[in-house]
This record gives structure tokens, sequence and C-alpha cells, in this order.
């Protein structure tokens, strides 16, 4: 610490008048490390009485301060006779000229501006100690007049304190316009640097945005590949649960239809004298059985692109259209007048159509469909329009197409539902519709290589237009009407197996019509002891079996029959006969497979196959 200041051999006593406790305790540790004696007051009217009281040597003032402010007491101190000499210095971070014309008003000694640096402080403390001893050795003047702003101010300080005060002022003024000076040189440099950073991030943002926009572009172009890669995954999971659904339920279906294939072919193959009529009404039975049967097949299949069963043949599509409008006439003519309401059925089929290849069967189902969804789409009535016709595709020189439309003047689809329409399991019927029918268009028209079209607006009805190529060159041979299938010639002693017993039943009636002699066993193991049994005695010529039975399956019924007599035809009928056939999934030990619902023609022809292959080894 410094030796401690003395004026007049007595110790500096200094009084601060500061209302800011952190201000005045900062303002008492510098001077009382350099070795004043510091006395606080916390505002000026405290502190006038503390001057009164303790008579210091120099008072330091803040000049805002509450009840009384600095330029009060200065005036206060200089207008008493036992304090007038006393320097003031006024501590403040005015820095209006008027300010300095009031300190100069009040006798002020000194101005220190805030914020203050500790050895400027001391500095001037000193020298206002030191030009106290100079002011009181001279005569007090009378005074001076000075004007600023226009205004007279009278000043009764002496000459000496006049000039240190505005001294004071000056060197502050002059330290502030140097750190103001030198703030302005940094904010230009620092402004300078801004302008270069400003322009190299216009330069990257620029740059950064061009980047942007390609980045966008590629992730929106990744987006769209993803969304149709996830559409196209998610309609082939919807196919192919489709396909392993259908596959479950064919074996139940095709035994309920298998009896009615059997009874009405061996009708119309044995029993010559039906009326026209009659005949009629078995044949469109036989094809309906057909169509089910195909579509049973097909629906585990549809989602695949075509596979090697798809035979496809010769087809008119006029004729085939108006058999369609026959086999539908209870849908869109009949049903409809029990609820009063009715669908006028309009047909334009060109008479001389070329042919296309396709299977009948799905080309038949699928404009049943159609016909089907267009009743549906006018439950107030309307018009139905079923057109074949020939068309070329525009711009183009390929070979001719044929056009088969469906035309209904119903509500119509919206963008939406037009565009979802062919999705599995969509339909806008509720609890009425499968959301199945236009999905199986749809599979039909990949197998066979077509196009479909659709036109619809809400209000204004929907066409679909199937559009079939026309092949450059179809070998049609004249078709001639079917033949009764031989009978084969020697009775035989047949071994039927299948759980179910309807169509045992059927199969032993039909078998039996043709003069063999059917013994029927509902279940694997059963057929394989009642087999066994007969050995000796009475061997059966040919075993027809089931493949999907509990316990022992017709896999294992052939692996038997075929254990205790090799030369033994097996005939496996089943209702995944055509899977087996295109999959090269023919089991061990069996001789022949047939589909179900089973054909007289084709069991007939497998019987006498398999026997003449025997009898010839």
């Amino acid at each position: 610490m410094n030796a401690t200041p003395t004026h007049h051999g007595q110790s500096v006593a200094i009084l601060i008048a500061e209302d800011s406790p952190t201000q005045a305790q900062r303002l008492q540790h510098v001077l009382e490390q350099h070795g004043y004696h510091v006395t606080h007051a916390a505002n000026g009217r405290l502190a006038l009485a503390a001057a009164r009281r303790l008579r210091p040597t120099l008072i330091i003032s803040d000049v805002v301060m509450p009840e009384m402010d600095g330029y009060d007491l200065c005036r206060s101190v200089k207008s008493e006779p036992g304090l007038k000499d006393t320097p003031v210095i006024l501590v403040t971070t005015l820095s209006d000229p008027q300010d300095v014309i009031r300190g100069l008003e009040c006798r002020a000694d000194h101005f220190i501006l805030k914020p203050y640096d500790e050895g400027y402080l001391l500095g001037r403390v000193q020298f206002v100690l030191i030009n106290r001893n100079v002011r009181q050795a001279e005569q007090a003047g009378m005074g001076v007049e000075i004007f600023f702003n226009g205004q007279k101010h009278f000043i009764t300080a002496d000459r000496l304190q006049i000039l240190n005060l505005l001294l004071s002022t000056y060197e502050a003024a002059m330290q502030r316009n140097k750190e103001l000076s030198n703030t302005q040189d940094t904010l230009r440099e620092t402004n300078s640097e801004l302008q270069q950073l400003t322009r190299n991030l216009e330069d990257r943002v620029l740059q950064r945005t061009v980047e942007l926009e390609r980045s966008n572009a590629a992730l929106q172009q990744a987006y769209d590949d993803l969304r149709r890669t996830q559409e196209a995954a998610l309609q082939q999971e919807r196919l192919s649960a489709l396909g392993q659904m259908a596959s479950g339920i064919a074996h139940d279906i095709n035994n309920a239809i298998s009896p009615i294939a059997l009874y009405t072919e061996s009708l119309l193959d044995t029993e010559p004298n039906l009326s026209a009529r009659a005949r009629g009404y078995l044949e469109t039975t036989q094809r309906a059985i057909e169509d089910v049967a195909a579509t049973v097949g097909r629906m585990r299949e549809f989602y695949r692109q075509r596979g090697t069963q798809l035979v496809l043949a010769p087809v008119n599509l006029s004729e085939l259209a108006q058999q369609v409008v026959d086999l539908t006439r209870a849908r869109w003519s009949d049903m409809p007048q029990q609820r009063g309401i009715v669908i006028k059925m309009q047909t334009e089929l060109a008479p001389r159509l070329p042919v296309v290849m396709g299977a009948e069967s799905e080309i038949r189902e699928t404009l049943t469909n159609l016909i089907f969804n267009s009743v549906d789409a006018m439950p107030e009535g309307g018009t139905l329009t079923l057109r074949t016709k020939v068309s070329e595709l525009a711009g183009t020189t390929a070979s001719p197409h044929v056009q088969v439309e469906v035309t209904d003047t119903g509500l119509g689809m919206d963008d939406e539902t037009r565009r979802r329409c062919l999705e599995p399991f969509f339909t806008t019927k509720g609890d009425r519709g499968t959301g199945l029918g236009l999905a199986m268009v749809y599979g039909m028209v990949r197998r066979h290589s077509a196009d479909l079209e659709i036109e619809s607006a809400v209000g204004r009805g929907t066409t679909m237009r199937l559009i079939f190529p026309v092949p450059a060159a179809v070998a049609v041979e004249a078709v001639q009407p079917p033949t009764p299938s031989a009978i084969v010639a020697a009775p035989l002693r047949i071994l039927v197996v299948d759980d179910d017993p309807t169509l045992l039943k059927s199969l032993r009636d039909i078998l039996e019509a043709d003069g063999h002699t059917v013994v029927t066993a509902n279940a694997g193991q059963t057929g394989v002891d009642t087999f066994s049994a007969a050995q000796h005695n009475a061997p059966f010529a040919v075993v027809i079996t089931d493949l999907g039975m509990p316990d022992v399956d017709g896999r294992k019924v052939a692996s038997a029959i075929k254990g205790m007599s090799p030369s033994t035809p097996v005939i496996l009928l089943t209702g995944w006969g055509q899977r087996l056939l295109a999959e090269g999934d023919v089991p061990p030990h069996v001789d022949c497979v047939l589909s179900k619902p089973p054909k007289l023609r084709e069991l007939r022809e497998a019987m006498t196959r398999c026997l003449n292959t025997f009898r010839s080894s």
C-alpha cells in the first residue's frame, strides 16, 4: 500500500456521495488502497450532513441521486462558509455540454466521466488537492459571464477553478473522442470484414441453394421411385396373399362342383334324346362349371406372368360376348325387375370379327365380372352396352386389335377410385363387395398380353375396354361336333379313395354307368386296407385316389399300392392337379394326374392310357 497522503500535515479524508452500493464500494476500495480515509453517504442529503460534521478534505459525488443530486450538494457545500473551500469532484455518465455548464454554475472543481480508469481517478484526486492550495492563496474573483446556447450564465467561481473544471471536462472529452475514434476505426475494420463475410456468405448460400435444389430434385426422384416400388410391392403382396388364400380353398370348391361336372357331362354324353332346351341348359351349366374350375385353379396363379399351364386357343369374341349376355340375363334383367328397376341391354357385336388367342373360360369370366359391376353401378336402372369391334392402334403400323367394351350409364368413378379399382380387396360396395372382381380382370389382361382402358366420370357412367392383339396368322381347324369319349372296353374292378362322400358317390355312379365295378373308401388308410384285402381274391385293375386327405394322403396311398402291386395303375385326382403338372411336382408312384372337377372324357382316356401302358410293358 502507498504511504498515507496528507494535506497540511493531516491525513486526507474523502467523503463519497453515491447511491449505488456497488459503485461506492468499488470507489472506496480504490481510494483506501492508496491510503485515503474514506466515508460513504448514500445520497446528497446525507452527504451534506456528513460534510458539516466531518469537514472532509475532498468530496467525490455522483450526480444522479435521490433526495439531493450532486449539483445541489455541490452548490450547498460551496455556499456554506465552513465548507466553501472544500473541493468537489462530480462523477457522472452525463456527457451533454449543458451538464458542464451546470457544473460550472454550482462551482464544481472537476468532472470524471463513468466509466473511469483507476489511475486517471487517482491522478485527478491529487490534481484537485494540489490546486486547492493554489486557489486558497489567491483572492476570489468577482465571477464571469458566459453565453451558451443563446443563454447567459454568471459563474461566481474563481478563474482557476473554472479553468480546472473546463480542463477536466476537456480532457475527459478528448479521452472520449480518442476512444470514440478508435471505436470508429474498429467499426470500419469490422464493417469491412462483415462486408467481405457477407459476400462470402452470399456466395456460399447461393452455392448451397443450388446444391439443395439439386438434392431436392434427386430426393423427389428417389421418393417417386420408392413410392412406385412400394406400390408395386404392395400390389404383389396382395395378389400373393390372394393366391395363397385361393390355394387353401381350392380343394373344397373343386370337391363341391365335381359331382355336378360329372353328372352334367354324363347326361350330355349318354342321353341323345334330350330336348334342345334341356341340352342348352346343360351346356350352359357345363360352361359355368368349367369357368368356376378355371377360376379356382387360376386364383393362386393370377398374380404371376403367364405360365405354361395357360393354354391359348382361337376365340371369337363376338360369339363369346353373346354367350355371356345369355349367361348373365338373370343378373341384368330378372333380378332388377323384381325391384322395379329396368336395365336395358344393348349389343353391338361385329359379325366378322378376327379371332384372338386366349383362354375362353377366363375371358368369359372377365366379361361376366364387368357386366355385374355395371349392374351394381346402376341402382336406379340404365343402359348396359356390350360392344365388339376391330381397331388400329393410332400412330402405329402394328396388326389390328379386337376391342370388347362394356359400357354403363351408372354412377361412374372419381379419379381416386379409378386409380385404385384394380387393386385386390379394394371395393366401393361395402359388405356386398369382395374387391376381387376387377383384380381378376387385371390378371386375365396380363396373362393374355392384352390392354385395359378405363373411361369414367362421376355421374356419367363407365366404359371398360379390353384390347386383344390379333395374331398374324392363326390356323383354325374346322370345328367338329364333340363325339362321345370311348368307354373302356372291358369292365374293370376300380377302387376309388376320397374323403368327400358326395364325390365318392358321383364317381361310383358314373363309372358304374360305364359298366365297371366300383369299390369306394372314404380315407387313405381304409383304401390301402381295402386294396390289400382284395389282392388274392378280386384284385383291382385301377386305383383312383384323392391327394389331400387327413392322416394318410394320396402320396402314401400310391406308395402303398405300388408296394403291393407295381403293375396296378394309380390315378391321382386332385384340385391341385394343374399346379402339380406345371411345377413338375407329380408324386412318385403316380401314373396319371387329373384335376378336379374331373371330366368324364379325361377320366376314361386316362384309364385307357394307363392300362395300355402296363399291358404293353
